[in-house]
């Protein structure tokens, strides 16, 4: 009914610009509408048209153009930015729409849950395409976060694809088990690793219910020593200085020289403890920094291949540091983080393992040449993994010891007869291979952290979220967001593409909800001091 009324009204519209005022009879005439029902659409034309551009929507061309900005606003600050119908509703206001379309903050409410309808259909559509190829593996992370009921994210790092993300009452194992996908076993995926916090509910997730191996988070690893050891360093050196700044100022007061002899001795003895938390401040740093430089599956010094036993004994000799720092900051809490990261140890070897494991089996299958083999594996990974890992740092001197590793393996590279036999387009072949691959390795489960923020803060602006709501949040990462190359989280992990999801949302909408004349805003406004009689 209400695209019958919209094609009467154009028809109308278009009349009144090719013929003018003409009488009713003529454009009655015109249109083949009866002459009461054109009376009606003219007066609404009139009620529309009460800007110079207004005209404009009422065409063939802009009324299409005026649907896609509308759904374009509701999709992408409505529903992706968590922007209020009130706030949406004055937008449209103060742009002239209001006479065009409902956009009253109940009218675009319903719109918007119109929208989000469309996503998650869309999103069920595409589930059928969304299935792996045979044996495909994925490096998974999972993680909790809490808005009154624990969400659980389960992530594909590598692509960033969301398998699960659920609101639940529990956070055990088997509510884990239960939100894996319809058909995980029979649909052929291969879990290689699965990255998390140390929970024993995920790490049984990963043993058991995945038949995998269980990697201890990077991220959760520092920052649990930080907590204690880094913090207690910090709060005691703000003491000394706080101390140092009044035995100055105790100091430039004094009357008597035995008084400053005193006050100096103690000064002196602070400036002395200031320097050793100083020292002590700096060997934390670098034995974090140690850590981090050295959870590769490659040498950072030499670009050769890490395994895990060479990890596990690298990690173990900084024990001793850590321990002497634990014994003078952070008290029982620093010792228990260090006992902590010593158990964890193997954990992260774990994750070297698997990657490495991986990666020979997937190379056995590209290629039985040992020559080339030993290639890929000491020559061409090395300098592919360093430029990835040099490219996505931001901290200034990891990425300088990165790009120094990369510019080093390229130099091998280019050295390697090898390299100058291959035809450039088998080069390109190896080389995007070992993108993949080097791609596939995660040391931390820090997508699924910045997925946790994003809820967060989306959980606030809208004031809690429903399960309808959670889901197209979900099937807008997967097929929405995009990378700077320009790729969806789906058409990374699954290798093919997807129709553009909010073109699709698009095509289902072809009428906008029409504005409502109220008999009420006719009347006089009383506060203004005018009668309010109809």
């Amino acid at each position: 009914m209400t695209s019958t009324i919209r094609e009467r009204r154009q028809q109308v519209a278009e009349c009144l610009r090719t013929q003018g005022r003409a009488a009713l009879s003529a454009l009655a005439e015109a249109t083949g509408l009866s002459r009461s029902s054109v009376h009606r659409h003219r007066q609404s034309i009139d009620r529309a048209e009460q800007h110079p551009e207004s005209g404009w929507w009422e065409t063939a061309v802009g009324y299409p153009w005026l649907v896609r900005l509308v759904i374009a606003v509701v999709y992408h600050f409505g529903i992706k930015q968590g922007v209020g119908a009130e706030s949406l509703s004055a937008f449209f206001k103060a742009i002239h729409l209001d006479t065009h379309m409902g956009s009253s903050a109940t009218a675009l409410r319903q719109l918007k849950h119109r929208v989000e309808t469309a996503i998650v259909e869309y999103g069920s559509a595409q589930a059928e395409r969304c299935q792996p190829t045979e044996g495909q593996g994925v490096w998974l992370g999972a993680d909790e976060t809490f808005f009154g009921l624990p969400t659980l994210v389960l992530m594909e790092l590598a692509s960033g694809f969301i398998f699960t993300e659920v609101e639940t009452k529990e956070r055990t194992y088997s509510t884990w088990k239960a939100q894996l996908p319809p058909g995980w076993e029979s649909a052929g995926w291969t879990c290689h690793s699965l990255v998390s916090d140390d929970a024993r509910a995920l790490i049984k997730l990963a043993t058991t219910g995945l038949g995998t191996v269980s990697v201890a988070d990077l991220f959760h690893t520092l920052r649990n020593l930080g907590r204690p050891l880094g913090r207690s360093q910090g709060q005691q050196l703000a003491q000394l200085d706080k101390q140092a700044r009044q035995l100055l100022h105790r100091l430039s007061q004094a009357s008597t020289e035995e008084t400053q002899t005193a006050l100096q001795a103690q000064y002196d003895a602070v400036v002395n403890q200031q320097q050793r938390v100083i020292e002590d401040q700096q060997r934390y740093r670098l034995t974090r920094q140690a850590i981090s430089l050295s959870v590769h599956p490659f040498e950072l010094e030499r670009a050769q291949w890490q395994l895990a036993t060479d990890l596990s004994t690298r990690l173990s000799a900084l024990l001793p540091t850590l321990n002497a720092l634990a014994a003078n900051y952070g008290g029982a809490s620093a010792v228990a983080a260090v006992a902590t990261f010593e158990r964890q140890i193997p954990a992260l070897a774990q994750g070297v393992h698997a990657w490495w494991h991986w990666v020979t089996q997937a190379l056995s299958t590209q290629t039985h040449d040992p020559e080339l083999q030993n290639w890929v594996l000491t020559v061409l990974l090395p300098w592919l993994y360093w430029l990835q890992q040099a490219n996505k740092t931001r901290t200034s001197h990891l990425k300088h010891r990165y790009q120094q590793a990369a510019s080093d393996a390229f130099d091998a590279v280019m050295a390697a007869e090898i390299t100058l036999t291959l035809q450039q387009e088998e080069l390109l072949c190896w080389i995007q291979w070992g993108r993949r691959m080097c791609a596939n390795y995660q040391r931390t489960s820090s997508a699924v952290e910045g997925r946790n923020g994003y809820l967060a803060q989306r959980h606030h602006a809208s004031r809690g979220f429903s399960a309808q709501a959670l889901t197209v949040l979900t099937v807008l990462h997967n097929f929405d967001l995009k990378r700077p190359d320009g790729t969806t989280a789906a058409q990374r992990l699954f290798g093919q593409e997807f129709p553009d999801l909010f073109e699709s949302v698009l095509s289902t909408f072809t009428e906008l909800p029409m504005p409502r004349r109220s008999s009420s805003s006719q009347l006089p406004n009383p506060w203004y001091g005018q009668p309010v009689s109809a």
